[in-house]
């Protein structure tokens, strides 16, 4: 629930935004090596061993979860609506099997706005809206069958503004002018559930349907019955965020506070009896652990002053205070242990780094000036950016083992930084020139002791992890345009081979086990949609 309070505008920001996991825009490092189309390693190449799936001028590439489909937009041009944000697009939206195969249109005047598309997530259907109208935010709701190469898009609503498949696929819940309807994919048929709805979200095992309002029916948050659907059962009114445990057996959401003006009351239910308790008030952010059994929230907090973070059992019953003044919280993989930004100051972004052992270990602060962070794999580590005043300014990046005394730092000057799976490396970029556009990308062995930065590639703009945790999608920024040279690299064997050349980001992985590079050529004579196979 926490950081998920996300705006159409910010959104689409994101849509331009490339593979950096985590980033400050006060770091980096010196003039280290590298620049446009620099690389180390084996087996580099020319590249333009891209196949031509689809001609074209495209837009907004997408993969869908199971990498088998891209979809994009052609034609796709700005609406022409003054305040819209100018990133969104309007175009006709095409379907082309990423191994090879006929492309198709199958829908006109879709946006790239996110929730103007949508893949299920066993990669069935594809949803998307036609007409879409940027002044209503809404279109006409289509399905397509992706499993039938000769299936046609289904429509199923008018004036839809909201979808969201079940989690096994076989259900969808719109909102069409406002009124939710909820039935059996792919055609229906659908009933009427409840009016005046914004958005809604099911149990996780998609026996219950929560949705909340919109301000003008006082906002209020209702559950109802997916197998035996009947009259909703009201929740609360005048409802913020609301979140549904992974296990399924609670729910909590935010009320707007009668005693604080401007904050939110946080209150939880047994998903079984739906029967609401009040559980903390002054609350900003809030949500349960990855397993379901703890709820975190801050308290007290006002409009002024962020609250303190509090964590207890995901009844809602009383929990004990981890953490002071709380910007930020992110629960561990294992749910053994919670991460947070306490002692926030909001002008300069950053806060301490601080980390408690559950069910009742003594938090420890571990980092200052930390702008960000993210857990490892297992939630046996957490990296972090921490900001250095002195000898000079750096932005670094530290890494804590829970349970030992202290963080050590990994490396001065970092933009952007992760794990890969079973926290094997934590990697970064580094040593960044052209503004960011080129970086060293470097990795630290985590299962050596006292293992040293190594030097992966020289002159990156972005990467992206394949599944197998083994590969990276890596990115040059060219000097002599506003493309990029795409090349992928193998972390065991270092061999790395240039894919193409000139290509628009960002570049997606897709195909069976993440086999091939799919990406966008926008410029020369031969524009369109591209896959090219992602082995060194």
């Amino acid at each position: 629930m926490q950081l998920r309070r996300l705006v159409v505008m910010g959104a689409l920001v994101a849509l331009s935004v490339v593979g950096c996991k985590r980033g400050d825009s006060g770091g980096g490092g010196g003039g280290g090596s590298g620049g446009s189309g620099a690389a180390s390693g084996k087996g580099a190449v020319v590249g333009g061993l891209g196949t031509l799936l689809a001609p074209g001028m495209a837009a907004d590439l997408r993969v869908s979860p199971d990498g088998q489909f891209a979809t994009y937009l052609l034609e796709a041009k700005k609406p022409r609506l003054d305040g819209v944000p100018p990133q969104m697009l309007l175009g006709e939206l095409h379907v082309v099997p990423v191994v090879g195969g006929s492309s198709r249109k199958v829908g006109e005047g879709v946006t790239n706005v996110p929730g103007g598309q949508l893949f299920s997530k066993d990669a069935h259907y594809l949803f998307f809206l036609n007409g879409y109208n940027p002044a209503n935010q809404a279109g006409a709701l289509h399905v397509l069958s992706l499993a039938e190469p000769t299936a046609e898009p289904v429509k199923l609503g008018e004036q839809v503004s909201y979808m969201l498949p079940s989690p096994d696929g076989k259900l969808l819940a719109f909102v069409d002018g406002g009124v939710l309807k909820l039935g059996a994919l792919p055609a229906g048929p659908f009933q009427d559930v409840g009016g005046e709805v914004s958005t809604v979200q099911f149990t996780p095992d998609g026996k219950t349907l929560f949705f909340r309002r919109r301000l003008v029916a006082a906002g209020g948050l209702a559950a109802v019955s997916v197998d035996k659907p009947a009259a909703p059962q009201k929740l609360g009114d005048y409802v913020g965020d609301y979140e549904v445990a992974s296990d399924g057996k609670h729910i909590a959401w935010q009320v707007r506070s009668e005693a604080e003006r401007g904050m939110y009351d946080l209150h939880v239910a047994a998903v079984a009896d739906l029967k609401p308790r009040k559980v903390s008030t002054g609350t900003k952010i809030f949500g349960f652990s990855k397993d379901g059994k703890w709820l975190a929230r801050t308290e007290n907090g006002k409009p002024e002053q962020l609250g303190d973070l509090y964590v207890g059992p995901a009844d809602g019953s009383p929990g004990r205070k981890v953490g002071e003044r709380v910007e930020e919280f992110a629960f561990s993989p294992d749910s053994k242990a919670v991460a947070m930004l306490e002692k926030y100051d909001v002008s300069a972004r950053a806060g301490l780094m601080t980390v408690a052992a559950l069910p009742d270990g003594a938090p420890q602060r571990v980092g200052d000036r930390v702008p960000n962070f993210t857990w490892g794999a297992d939630g046996r580590y957490v990296a972090f950016l921490s900001r250095f005043l002195k000898p000079i300014y750096s932005v670094d990046l530290m890494l804590y083992p829970v349970g030992a005394e202290k963080a050590e730092k990994v490396q001065a000057g970092v933009f952007g930084y992760g794990f890969t799976p079973g926290n094997a490396e934590v990697y970064f970029r580094t040593n960044c020139i052209r503004e960011g556009r080129a970086c060293d990308f470097k990795a630290v062995d985590l299962n050596q002791a006292r293992a040293e930065p190594a030097t992966w590639l020289q002159g990156i703009f972005s990467y992206k992890l394949a599944s197998d945790g083994k590969r990276f999608l890596v990115t040059y920024a060219r000097m002599d345009s506003d493309t990029y040279d795409v090349a992928v690299y193998d972390t065991k064997s270092k061999a790395r081979k240039t894919l193409d050349q000139r290509v628009q980001i960002p570049v997606h992985f897709g195909g069976d086990g993440d086999s091939h590079a799919v990406y966008l050529v926008t410029q020369g004579g031969k524009p369109g949609v591209y896959a090219a196979p992602a082995t060194p």
